[in-house]
């Protein structure tokens, strides 16, 4: 079961995949918190319009 590779795919989902991979709640938090940040870091650098 866990030396297949293949075998979370014909498992069926998404659910099988994430699991297989090691993805868990700290890599989802870590991506959110950089998206966070670049998106912050952009705003910075753009300059505003003046109206």
């Amino acid at each position: 079961m866990y030396d297949n590779p293949s075998a979370p795919l014909a498992a069926g989902g998404s659910g099988s995949v994430l699991a297989y991979t090691g993805f868990d709640s700290l890599w989802l938090a870590l991506a959110a918190f950089a998206l966070i940040a670049v998106g912050t870091a952009i705003l910075r650098i753009v300059p505003r319009s003046q109206a």
